[in-house]
């Protein structure tokens, strides 16, 4: 993957606002499906790579949502359905922005692209949208170099170890 380079044993850590540590590990490839640990989570999490798109596996076995492309083009959006609590639930993917600049952690990151998730709860057939958004830049060659929110959040890259 272009903005996501997966290979068994290549790692991610990123720093939160309060300064806590996290990682993600890629565990295994096997044909399409990977196999990731972050440390925060007990079970590891699995993904599909096909065609240049990224799957994730979204609050269900078997439910792999589109969530990272490596051609993407400003404006682009999609939908990535599931079901939390009980609610049905998608979150609206827009490509914000590509081929950017973006400084984490005192890095520089060339040719990022920015993805912003908007939350939305299904409602008697309606999307209704919770005003919850999530903002996620990913550098080539490097993965996930930055997540925040409307709420505040920040995971910001601090190291990664690439096989």
């Amino acid at each position: 993957m272009k903005y996501y380079p997966i290979a068994p044993g290549n790692s991610w850590e990123y720093r939160l606002k309060d300064g806590t540590v996290y990682s993600n590990k890629v565990l295994s490839e096997e044909g399409s499906l990977v196999t990731m640990q972050n440390s925060t989570l007990p079970e590891p999490a699995r993904l599909k790579i096909e065609g240049g798109s990224m799957f994730l596996e979204l609050m269900g076995t078997d439910n792999f949502q589109l969530w990272l492309k490596d051609e993407m083009n400003a404006g682009e959006s999609w939908d990535a359905a599931f079901t939390a609590n009980g609610l049905s639930s998608v979150l609206h993917i827009t490509v914000k922005d590509t081929g950017i600049s973006k400084e984490v952690e005192g890095k520089l990151y060339e040719d990022v692209v920015m993805l912003e998730a908007e939350s939305k709860i299904n409602m008697n057939g309606n999307l209704i949208s919770t005003q919850y958004f999530t903002q996620y830049f990913y550098a080539a060659g490097t993965g996930l170099i930055l997540t925040t929110s409307s709420a505040g959040d920040y995971h910001g890259l601090v190291a990664c170890t690439l096989l």
